[in-house]
């Protein structure tokens, strides 16, 4: 770093004033099932370095948006490459190399940058490019590997995986398992130097089936831990991957529903997602500043966004909640800034975004939330979103409050989801700013309490209207893990919430393959000879 730094600055017509790097050696081992068969395994070890060079001044530098219709202009992606192990030139050869191309492209979009702001209109947010004055951090911790019998763990995987051959409806499926122990290097021209190691592993599954109707039924179910005697128990695991296909099976006998208005409960790990897709990503600090943006929450500071009983705060610093491993825990971000927890919504007033080194307007600090993958520059993510209530109640008088409202809005029935795949919302102002989130398990519940199961839906809405809508919410707190991918690549993520009624809710149809499913049974649900 600092070689390049006193060395470099003569060779410039431009002023280079900050350099990082930020390297990932990876140890990982990945092996997948279908049926009782090993479907693909998968080992790799080795290390990928960044370099992130910043040319100008932190008012205005290489980074700064470009004004223009074509998204290369500012695509989040940076010079990466795989670095040798071990032989010291080799290894500074490659960063040699790295840096080289990484300095002259920065040298180049500067010179686009100053042109772009000479024949553009003045930005709303002026409040620069870089957040320079921050703490100099040292840090050290690596995570040993553990040792793995990875033979016991394919036979678990394979016992597991018999039950797909049970059952005639299934259409595909496998069970994942991973393991991954990383260590994060960071040292940048300012004098940081963190080294933070990581173990994690996970288990997945996801099993497949479609209805005569073309509606493709997906069941997915996930596992995160960060040690290996916390993988979940055999006979739990077996009743969970049973449960699976009874849910699907369930899914795949129910009635498609029409486009519905009217009250839901949206349960636990299903409100955690919706918090995470919905609010989080709005959240996110350069979204209040990019010309693009929608800026849903830019001047709403200090103002109220939902109920008074509803805080959020996302703090990567937590490792568990409730005993829970959190899979988007670390203690430094990825430009070497101590993570921080950081109040969000406070009573429903809105008081802060997750912020990286590149400020908005008003905030000038960052809270340790800059993150990405091998291969992007960073932006402001979420780690570990809580959402926190008061005035709660159990779930099943959450159930009962639902069947009073049904009454008393004299609706058919009510909606409540269980389960959902994920979703997406459109953060920029060229598209409308709404949000879809993709339910995979949902049933009506009548005002007699009976539950029937209903498919074909997604919930669709507005942000700061859907949150006004939130009227009762329960303490059964659960937490969804995984990873989550934006303009900085993926990263791994949690979410946190109990489960939420609201007074109305809106659905759509979702899209159908319109195949018809298989024209003969699985293989092997039949005996035949060739």
């Amino acid at each position: 770093v600092f070689r390049t730094v006193s060395k470099i600055k003569d060779k410039l017509d431009y002023p280079l004033y900050f350099i990082g790097y930020e390297a990932w050696k990876r140890d990982e081992w990945n092996v997948s099932v279908k049926m009782d068969a090993v479907l693909n395994e998968y080992s790799w070890n080795g290390t990928v370095a960044a370099c992130d060079v910043r040319i100008g001044n932190p008012q205005l530098d290489s980074t700064h948006e470009i004004k223009s219709r074509s998204y290369l202009d500012n695509a989040r992606y940076i010079k990466s490459l795989d670095i040798p192990s071990r032989d010291l030139i080799a290894i500074k050869t490659s960063l040699w190399l790295l840096t080289d191309e990484a300095i002259k492209e920065a040298v180049e979009r500067y010179t686009k940058v100053i042109a772009n702001k000479n024949i553009t209109a003045e930005e709303e947010d002026k409040s620069g490019d870089f957040i320079y004055d921050v703490e100099i951090s040292t840090f050290y911790k690596t995570v040993d590997n553990e040792k793995i019998d990875k033979i016991k763990i394919k036979n678990i995987l394979k016992n597991l995986a018999l039950e797909m051959k049970r059952h005639i409806f299934l259409i595909d499926g496998k069970i994942i398992f991973s393991s991954l122990n990383e260590t994060r290097y960071i040292v940048n021209s300012q004098g940081s130097s963190i080294v933070e190691g990581s173990r994690k592993y996970s288990l997945k599954w996801q099993v497949f089936s479609r209805s005569d109707d073309g509606t493709d039924l997906f069941v997915y179910r996930s596992y995160y831990f960060n040690k290996i005697n916390q993988f979940p128990d055999v006979k739990k695991i077996e009743l969970e991957f049973k449960n699976s296909i009874d849910s699907l099976k369930k899914q795949l006998n129910a009635s498609n529903l029409p486009p519905y208005t009217g009250p839901a409960i949206l349960k636990n790990r299903a409100a955690a997602v919706f918090w995470h897709e919905i609010f989080g990503h709005r959240i996110e600090g350069h979204r209040q500043k990019g010309e693009k943006e929608g800026h849903t929450f830019a001047d709403k500071i200090g103002k109220q966004i939902m109920p008074e009983f509803i805080s959020i705060y996302d703090d990567p610093t937590l490792e568990y909640f409730n005993g829970i491993f959190l899979n988007g825990h670390y203690l430094y971000d990825d430009e070497g800034i101590k993570a921080q927890k950081t109040i969000l919504v406070e009573n429903g007033v809105l008081k802060n975004f997750l912020m990286q080194r590149v400020p908005v307007r008003g905030i000038y600090f960052s809270n340790g939330h800059g993150r990405r993958s091998p291969g992007y520059m960073t932006v402001a993510r979420q780690g570990n979103l809580i959402a926190e209530f008061k005035n709660t109640v159990s779930y099943e008088e959450l159930e009962k409050k639902l069947i009073d409202l049904i009454i008393k809005t004299q609706k058919p029935y009510g909606l409540i989801i269980n389960d959902i795949e994920g979703g997406y919302t459109y953060t920029q102002r060229t598209m409308p700013q709404s949000y879809t989130v993709l339910i995979k398990d949902a049933v009506k519940m009548y005002p007699d309490g009976k539950k029937e199961p209903i498919k074909g839906l997604n919930m669709v809405g507005t942000p700061l209207q859907t949150f006004s809508k939130i009227i009762a919410v329960s303490d059964d707190y659960d937490v969804f893990n995984g990873v989550c991918g934006a303009e900085s690549g993926w990263v791994d993520v949690s979410a946190v919430s109990g489960s939420m009624l609201f007074s109305e809710i809106e659905t759509q149809k979702i899209v159908k393959s319109s195949k018809k499913p298989p024209l003969l049974p699985p293989p092997h649900t039949e005996k035949y000879k060739f």
